[in-house]
């Protein structure tokens, strides 16, 4: 039976099917039992960096103002170097951040003059 048949049949690519060859060539049966998947890598941020990273961005006063500021940060305070799409994503993903919306109001702004601002002004 021929590759392309073969892969027909089972609904995979040929270059799939030659590799199973050649593994099953190789070690047998047994060879193409073996799970030999990818995508456990373990993460840089760990718990407690996660931890700080999150106080920093709920803290209005010590935000961030970029993913690029962010991937300084991890660089400086903890030598965790990751690109920028990295730290973008797991950003977003983890904290659903965006963090080039301006904000609404100053962050130092005082209530009590606020008030001021509010009050009707007497006409004479």
């Amino acid at each position: 039976m021929s590759k392309d048949k073969l892969a027909l049949l089972l609904g995979s690519g040929h270059s799939s099917v030659l590799s199973w060859r050649r593994i099953y060539l190789k070690g047998g049966i047994e060879a193409l039992l073996i799970e030999n998947r990818g995508g456990f890598k373990k993460g840089k941020i760990t718990a407690s960096v996660e931890k700080k990273l999150a106080g920093r961005l709920n803290n209005p006063k010590e935000g961030f103002r970029s993913f690029i500021e962010i991937q300084q940060w991890l660089s400086a305070e903890f030598n965790i170097s990751m690109g920028y799409h990295a730290v973008n994503k797991y950003v977003k993903r983890k904290y659903g951040a965006r963090l080039k919306v301006s904000r609404k109001s100053h962050v130092l702004k005082s209530p009590a003059d606020e008030a001021v601002f509010k009050k009707p002004v007497q006409r004479i």
